[in-house]
């Protein structure tokens, strides 16, 4: 699979966003998580749903296309990494910084993911990270501090935890309205082919 699509109009979108325009790779959790989560999202966050489904972001965003050789590469690196069972849940908050998330573990086996995609060569001269990778599944991120300890209050009994095993990883990229589309799929795992 090389055949990806990328927005030809950029206008309008800021610099934060221009850098999103060759995707990224992320992880879509299994359904109903997904269902539940996009619904928390639709009610609570509408912008960042319409921006993108329910996710636990991966890597920092691509520099360039990925052509033929950057996908085999990419699928090559996926398979040498086994499936991950995740855990996910109760809800958490990165304050001062607002936003409501789900917790995601194991931090360590996905950082290792992360780590083991973003040696390809087609990261070489991405922007660094600018924070710690910590996974998350976001609920609400455009919303300021009061809202954010609002939300905790109010979901904290709600918000739905549990586990589910991870066998894939999305290559997601915008469209001309910055609403990511899932393009390809990574299996992690050598016995589940490219």
């Amino acid at each position: 699979m090389s055949d990806f699509v990328y927005a030809e109009a950029m206008q309008g979108w800021p610099d934060w966003q221009q850098e999103y325009r060759y995707g990224v790779l992320l992880i879509y959790p299994p359904a109903p998580l997904r269902s539940s989560v996009n619904r928390l999202r639709a009610r609570h966050d509408p912008t960042s749903h319409a921006g993108c489904e329910a996710h636990i972001s991966l890597t920092v965003p691509f520099p360039r296309p990925v052509d033929a050789e950057a996908w085999e590469e990419l699928q090559g690196l996926a398979s040498r990494v086994d499936p991950i069972e995740i855990t996910y849940g109760p809800l958490r908050h990165y304050l001062p910084h607002p936003g409501v998330c789900l917790a995601i573990d194991p931090q360590g086996q996905l950082e290792a993911l992360l780590e083991t995609l973003e040696s390809a060569s087609v990261f070489t001269g991405a922007t660094p990270r600018r924070h710690r990778f910590s996974a998350h599944m976001t609920v609400a991120e455009f919303i300021d501090a009061d809202q954010t300890r609002r939300l905790m209050d109010q979901l904290s009994s709600s918000a739905p935890s549990g586990r589910f095993v991870c066998r894939e990883v999305a290559y997601a990229v915008p469209d001309e309205g910055f609403s990511f589309k899932p393009q390809g799929v990574l299996m992690l795992g050598r016995a589940t082919g490219g």
